[in-house]
């Protein structure tokens, strides 16, 4: 009988290179970060579980700083939704997003009485308020990071007279610069003073006050000024180091530049002479420092242009124009038939942001119409459909007679892992 021997398994080393590189990535703290940051916020979330070195890194606000994260998708408020409870919608933006990055449904990281809403994004970071007013005039306000899921509130001014004294905030945030942010809050410098000389006049004080991150404070900014009643100071639009704030007249928007603390007149283009003062503004918004502006005053309203602020703020010029009646023929759900084309709500769609890419003929903006996110370039006219939205559960169920929006107040969700 012939023995059958076993037959002498080869043992294979693994060469122990890759183990040597890995160290040695590991003991170079710089050639780390550089690695570090060139990954998805959301895996750095998760490596901060690493090791320790890891996550002191990570959670290092020095290194947020060197993120430069892209614009995820937007977050908006549905219409019709509980106050106590309002629900948010998302929509993807991106080749690397999904329904899935949506950063929350509701506003539920903490349990307010009247509920939460979004004032305003800015870098990453949201600006709430409690829907309604916990303080005679006032409301609760908090900076949250939907990324992260960390928050803080922030507490208003302090008013020694206690009188009723009506706070408007608006956050400002470069992360790019500092990790820090400040905010701004616009306020009645006494609520019985009037500085104008006609009893009768829209124009009343201000007064600018200004929270640090960095402190955990408040202090004055300036001296009180005159503004116009309807000027809208809460939630501005952070661009360039300067927060902007729209007016609903001639000649009562500002920006104030953060960092050196001037206020200023903010231009904007003329009203048409066979329109009453009331602006109708359609967008306002920013995009990669650029500071754009959309009104519509005389139909057809599928018909209009893009403007942009100038670098030295000596007026605006007309970046885009648009024509987005292609898009009325491919989805005549936008057009209400019972109506006329001359009325201005005759066409139904929102502008939802503007994106500008680096590529300018990449850039487009977000249309929401009836049931639809479209995705519109800004150069050559090409739109497509981006994602499905709730119907209107109050309005529009297939009917051209209750063509409506279901979502309003869309905000950037940019993924962050910026300190709050």
């Amino acid at each position: 009988m012939l023995s059958r021997k076993r037959p002498r398994m080869r043992i294979v080393r693994r060469s122990t290179k890759h183990s040597q590189n890995a160290e040695t990535i590991a003991n170079n703290y710089d050639l780390l970060i550089q690695i570090l940051v060139r990954l998805p916020v959301k895996s750095l979330l998760r490596f901060k579980s690493v090791s320790k070195t890891w996550h002191s890194i990570i959670s290092d606000p020095e290194f947020s700083c060197r993120l430069f994260p892209d614009i995820s998708g937007l977050v908006m408020r549905k219409l019709g939704s509980p106050a106590n409870k309002p629900e948010y919608g998302f929509i993807p933006l991106g080749n690397k997003s999904s329904a899935d990055d949506a950063p929350f449904k509701y506003l539920d990281f903490i349990k307010h009485t009247s509920g939460l809403k979004v004032v305003q994004s800015c870098n990453g970071l949201l600006l709430c308020s409690s829907f309604r007013y916990v303080d005679k005039s006032n409301y609760d306000y908090y900076i949250y990071n939907p990324t992260t899921k960390q928050f803080v509130m922030i507490a208003l001014p302090a008013n020694p007279q206690d009188a009723r004294i009506v706070y408007s905030l608006s956050l400002a945030f470069d992360h790019t610069k500092s990790p820090h942010y400040k905010v701004v809050c616009v306020r009645d410098p006494d609520p019985w003073l009037n500085i104008s000389d006609d009893p009768d006049s829209n124009f009343v004080s201000q007064q600018i006050e200004i929270y640090s991150s960095q402190t955990r404070s408040w202090r004055l900014s300036g001296k009180p000024f005159l503004a116009h009643v309807n000027t809208e100071f809460g939630g501005g639009v952070f661009c360039n180091g300067a927060i902007h704030w729209r007016g609903a007249w001639n000649n009562t928007s500002f920006y104030f530049n953060v960092q050196d603390e001037e206020l200023r007149d903010l231009p904007m283009p003329p009203i048409p002479d066979d329109w009453e003062d009331l602006r109708r503004c359609r967008y306002f918004g920013e995009s990669q420092n650029h500071l754009h502006l959309i009104e519509i005053y005389q139909p057809p309203t599928t018909r209009f242009s893009v403007y942009e602020i100038e670098s030295d703020y000596s007026g605006w010029f007309v970046k885009y124009n648009i024509n987005l009646d292609l898009l009325t023929v491919a989805y005549p759900g936008m057009v209400r038939t019972y109506s006329v084309p001359s009325d201005l709500n005759y066409y139904v769609f929102s502008v939802l942001c503007l994106v500008r890419e680096a590529d300018d003929e990449e850039s487009y903006m977000v249309l929401h119409i009836p049931e639809k996110a479209i995705h519109y370039n800004l150069k050559d006219g090409s739109f497509k459909k981006i994602c499905d939205l709730d119907a209107d559960e109050n309005g529009y169920k297939g009917s051209p007679v209750l063509i409506s929006l279901t979502y309003f107040w869309a905000h950037h969700f940019i993924q962050t892992l910026s300190p709050v």
